[in-house]
């Protein structure tokens, strides 16, 4: 095991309990502190401060705060995958017309990104990924792409060639546009409303619009 990957790499997983409950408060300690602080001023010192822990319960379960960098990120995904899949199932169930499963999927991310808007930033840009991490971020676009085109190919108004391709950039847009809304708040020009249906009314354009006519 090489040294940059020792630090990327929890030391230990939890398997008792009380091992998870102290690594979900070391975790959540560390998302606050990133989001108040950044990246550079979120050394593990302030991390175990907030968490309520000692520096040496901290070092436990991680070398580094780079390594509670990445298991934060991997957590996002996983949430992320978990919401999408939730707004599918419900999306069936409830056999809402286009414009409302849109309109639902949108919010959705809206919301995600305004529990912690910085965070994703942060943790994207600022931190060292390792290859493993760097291609599960890969992986959850694609299947993204996949699970949306999957409802959609339900809604017979919606144009069928190259969809997976199509839902690719339309999952990458809505990720864009929802975490730079959560990300200024005050500084928006429209109110959120009005944001969720534009952005609705323009994916809808964009889902129907036939590129053998232009």
């Amino acid at each position: 095991m090489t040294a940059r990957k020792q630090r990327l790499d929890p030391r230990k997983k939890p398997v008792q309990k009380r091992s998870k409950i102290t690594v979900d408060v070391i975790l959540l300690a560390a998302a606050q502190v990133f989001e108040s602080h950044g990246y550079a001023a979120g050394t593990t010192n302030r991390i175990a401060s907030r968490a309520g822990v000692s520096i040496g319960t901290l070092y436990q379960y991680f070398p580094s705060k780079e390594a509670i960098a990445v298991a934060l990120l991997e957590r996002h995904l996983a949430e992320t995958d978990h919401r999408l899949h939730e707004w599918v199932g419900h999306m069936v169930v409830e056999q809402h017309n286009l414009y409302e499963a849109l309109h639902d999927y949108v919010t959705g991310m809206l919301e995600m990104h305004a529990k912690q808007p910085r965070l994703q930033h942060i943790l994207l840009e600022e931190t060292p990924l390792p290859e493993r991490v760097h291609q599960a971020l890969i992986e959850a676009e694609q299947h993204a792409a996949k699970t949306v085109a999957g409802l959609i190919r339900l809604y017979p108004e919606v144009r069928s060639n190259g969809l997976e391709h199509t839902c690719f950039v339309i999952v990458q847009t809505v990720e864009s546009l929802t975490h730079r809304y959560a990300a200024h708040p005050d500084d928006q020009f429209i109110p959120q409303a009005i944001f969720v249906d534009e952005v609705v009314k323009m994916i809808i354009a964009y889902l129907k619009c036939d590129s053998s006519s232009l």
